[in-house]
């Protein structure tokens, strides 16, 4: 076998075997040629990260999947309501669209970053140093792509493929390749990410795998495991030697004028007049908001629940993000987006947490995105060591380190008699700091709250929608798939 796990076949699972053939990308490569120095190499792996990292609307459909269920976000209006109703409903099934582009995108991405580690495979005319660092980056995105299949679906396939193999025992391979365990599954994440974090070093653009980021991921990926105390370790190693820090403005730290700051650990880096932009916004506009002409209003509307935006003290800083209020330019008039004249809630406040771009092109913006931030990490910790040890004096530091940037009063430790107490309090202070970061719908599965809450606003959430069903197309395509229970 060889020493890497080769995905190619994820181009036969997505498109049949006529399109694989014409997947030269995925199939032919020509060391000779254009793969003999670290710059023809990195030019692969760059195109593995394009794969990897959520960018345009695939950025907004993975938005979609993690917010629009939760109890902090949904969504009315334009073509788009339509794809989302099953998730806000809890209505989704094997065939919901969402889960199969998911399922493709994510397993491309796992192709392209084996692409790269199949060809370094057989390279020798590169220094074993700049081999480690290009091994670590790909296996960083491979162990980022599994994370988010996991996070959809629970375990998926991992396919190994025999040295040699012909493109119809590729074929045959991933149509008949089980799911793997929950433990091979995890041991294998683990293992690529702890390899990241010991072939990369801290530094650089955080738009691309370094130490830091791979140790973050670990954190999560222990924190969504209940793996309290490697979760802790993980979270004070990025804490107190990656050299992060909280930016000080949190009103623009989502902006562009604040994407050179050092709290994002690991982001997807956005510009106007590339194919990688922010869309957010466009979606958060309500009608005939006051924009500027090189801006665009959605007919689709991401709207924030009232009951969420009240959770927020009045002094918080980060509630300035969420408007509550707004003058249509229609009528001139002050429209609220809370609660009506009469007092009943509208559930139409708007998250401008991506500060509209002045220099916007249309739907597209500069903002970048964060996919891990310093905050996240910290409060990771807070819970992990709640979760050992129950309320302590560390939780509560790590918790006020957020709140202080937030404005807001600080906790003491007498504030809480259990552990219980202090996890939930975790989790609000959690949908606070990071709401409309595409983080929510994993920390209320995590806090076992996704269910439950879905009940309170009336949806038939059950159990098993803690997970999404895989796709009907790939169980198609493979009857060796067997579907999650309650699908």
């Amino acid at each position: 076998m060889k020493k890497y796990i080769i995905n190619i076949v994820v181009i036969v699972l997505l498109f049949g075997c006529e399109d694989f053939l014409e997947e030269e990308v995925f199939t032919e490569y020509d060391p000779s040629v254009f793969l003999q120095d670290e710059a023809g190499v990195d030019a692969l792996l760059t195109g593995a990260y394009s794969a990897a990292i959520y960018s345009n609307f695939q950025a907004i459909d993975h938005f979609n999947v993690q917010q629009l269920n939760t109890d902090e976000t949904w969504e009315t209006g334009g073509g788009l309501n339509r794809r989302v109703l099953p998730l806000i409903e809890f209505t989704w099934d094997a065939s919901t669209d969402y889960f199969n582009n998911g399922y493709n995108r994510f397993y491309n991405a796992i192709a392209a970053a084996n692409n790269v580690l199949s060809v370094i495979d057989g390279l020798d005319n590169l220094e074993e140093a700049t081999l480690k660092k290009i091994e670590a980056e790909a296996r960083f995105l491979r162990a980022f792509s599994y994370y988010n299949l996991h996070n959809y679906f629970g375990p998926t396939p991992i396919v190994t493929v025999p040295d040699g193999a012909t493109l119809d025992e590729i074929e045959a391979v991933g149509k008949e390749t089980p799911r793997a365990t929950e433990e091979e599954y995890r041991s294998y994440v683990i293992g690529d990410l702890i390899y990241a974090s010991e072939n990369l070093d801290y530094g650089g653009l955080s738009s691309r795998a370094n130490k830091g980021s791979a140790l973050a991921l670990l954190t999560k990926v222990y924190l969504n495991n209940k793996q309290w105390e490697e979760a802790a370790t993980m979270a004070e190693e990025v804490i107190s030697n990656g050299g992060y820090v909280l930016y000080d403005d949190y009103t623009k730290l989502f902006a562009v004028e604040g994407e050179d700051n050092n709290e994002f650990i690991f982001r997807f880096e956005a510009a106007v007049g590339t194919n990688q932009a922010n869309v957010y916004i466009p979606h958060a506009f309500p009608p005939n908001y006051p924009i500027e002409s090189n801006w665009e209003n959605f007919g689709a509307q991401f709207r924030t629940y009232t009951a969420f935006y009240e959770t927020f003290e009045g002094t918080d800083i980060r509630r300035q993000l969420l408007i509550s209020e707004y003058i249509p330019t229609t009528t001139g008039v002050l429209t609220p987006l809370s609660r009506d004249g009469d007092g009943v809630a509208l559930d139409d406040v708007r998250s401008f947490k991506f500060v509209p771009d002045p220099n916007a092109a249309g739907r597209f913006s500069g903002n970048d995105f964060p996919i891990i931030r310093l905050a996240d990490i910290i409060l990771a910790r807070a819970e992990a060591l709640n979760e050992v040890n129950g309320p302590n004096q560390e939780s509560i530091d790590l918790i006020n380190e957020i709140r202080d940037r937030a404005g807001v009063a600080s906790i003491v430790l007498t504030d809480f008699s259990s552990k219980e107490e202090l996890k939930d309090f975790i989790l609000a202070e959690r949908g606070w700091e990071l709401y409309s970061e595409s983080l929510r719908r994993e920390d209320l599965i995590r806090h076992n709250k996704f269910v439950e809450r879905a009940i309170e606003r009336g949806k038939p959430a059950q159990p098993h929608h803690v997970v999404y069903p895989l796709p009907q197309a790939q169980i198609d395509n493979n009857p060796n798939l067997e579907q999650n229970p309650g699908y």
